[in-house]
C-alpha cells in the first residue's frame, strides 16, 4: 500500500523568495521532510491565503521534486509585480499532496 501524506506552508510566513531581480515573480522551496518518505513521491500543490491567489499562475507545476522537497514558481496572470513580501501580506500558502507508490 502506497503513503499519502499532506502539509501546507505558514500563512503570513511562507519562505516566498524572489525569482529573479524584475520582481515579477516568486519561488517557495517546500520542505516535505518531515512526511519521511523514502522515494520522491507525485506532488499535487494548489494555492491558498486571504486574497487574489486566483490571479497567481504556476502553483502546479512541481520543480526539483525529492523525497523532502519540491519548489514553486509563482507570477500573476497579467505579468505584474510580486515579491515575497506581497505573497506573504495576502497570506498565500502552498498546501500540497504527497503520494508515494
Amino acid at each position: 500500500m502506497g503513503k499519502i501524506v499532506s502539509g501546507t506552508t505558514a500563512p503570513g510566513a511562507t519562505n516566498w523568495q524572489p525569482y529573479n531581480d524584475e520582481n515579477v515573480a516568486v519561488f517557495v522551496d517546500v520542505d516535505t521532510s518531515s512526511a519521511q518518505f523514502s522515494t520522491t513521491p507525485l506532488y499535487f500543490t494548489s494555492i491558498g491565503g486571504g486574497t487574489a491567489q486566483w490571479e497567481a499562475i504556476g502553483v502546479t507545476a512541481i520543480y526539483a521534486p525529492t523525497p523532502t522537497s519540491f519548489r514553486v514558481n509563482l507570477r500573476w496572470v497579467n505579468g505584474g509585480e510580486l515579491t515575497p513580501a506581497l505573497a506573504n501580506h495576502y497570506q498565500w500558502v502552498i498546501n500540497w499532496v504527497g503520494v508515494e507508490p
